[in-house]
C-alpha cells in the first residue's frame, strides 16, 4: 500500500513536471513551417499585425512583411556580391561595393511593389482586436532579371562594373535554372 501511494506520488510529481515549462507555454504562429520560408525560387517572408481595426491590422501585417522581406533579399544579394568580389580580381573594391549596393537598393524598390502575398490569415481575439498574418513572396528570377536590366541601363557604372555586375547575375539566374 505505502509503495503504491509513493509511486502515484512520484508519477503525478513526473507528470506536473514534465507539463509545465519554466519558460512559458510554447505557442504556435501561422505561417511558421517550411513553406513560409524562402526556397530555391522565392524569397518569402511574414509579417503580423493587431488592432482594433482590421484594415490597420493588414496595413500593419503587409508592412512589417515587406520590411522583412527586404531585408531577407538585401542580406542575400549583399552575400551574393561578397562572394563574387572574393572570387574575381576587382581593382577598386570600395567603387564597386557602393555601385553594386545602390543598384540593389533601387532593384528593391521597384521589385517589392511587385511581391505578392500568397496566404493570409485574421483571427478575432477574446478583447475584439484583430490579429493578421501575411505571407509575402518575390520570385528570385524576376529580382535579378530587374537588377540586370537596371544594371544595363545605370549612366554612373563603368564598363568595367558594369560587366562585372552583369557576370555575377547571369552566374546566379543559371544557378537558379537548375
Amino acid at each position: 500500500m505505502k509503495t503504491r501511494f509513493v509511486t502515484l506520488v512520484l508519477l503525478l510529481a513526473f507528470a506536473a513536471g514534465c507539463s509545465s515549462s519554466k519558460i512559458g507555454e510554447k505557442v504556435k504562429e501561422p505561417f511558421s513551417s517550411n513553406k513560409y520560408f524562402s526556397s530555391k525560387r522565392y524569397w518569402r517572408s511574414t509579417g503580423s499585425g493587431t488592432s482594433a481595426d482590421l484594415n490597420i491590422a493588414k496595413q500593419k501585417a503587409q508592412l512589417e512583411a515587406r520590411k522583412n522581406l527586404a531585408s531577407e533579399v538585401q542580406t542575400n544579394v549583399k552575400a551574393l556580391a561578397d562572394q563574387y568580389m572574393k572570387q574575381q580580381d576587382i581593382g577598386d573594391r570600395e567603387i564597386f561595393e557602393k555601385s553594386f549596393e545602390q543598384l540593389s537598393r533601387e532593384v528593391l524598390n521597384t521589385e517589392l511593389a511587385n511581391a505578392s502575398v500568397f496566404d493570409q490569415q485574421t483571427y478575432k481575439k477574446e478583447n475584439g482586436q484583430y490579429a493578421h498574418y501575411v505571407a509575402m513572396e518575390a520570385h528570385k528570377k524576376d529580382m535579378f532579371r530587374t537588377l540586370k536590366r537596371i544594371n544595363a541601363s545605370k549612366t554612373d557604372l563603368s564598363e568595367v562594373q558594369r560587366q562585372q555586375i552583369d557576370k555575377m547575375i547571369e552566374a546566379q539566374l543559371e544557378s537558379l535554372e537548375d
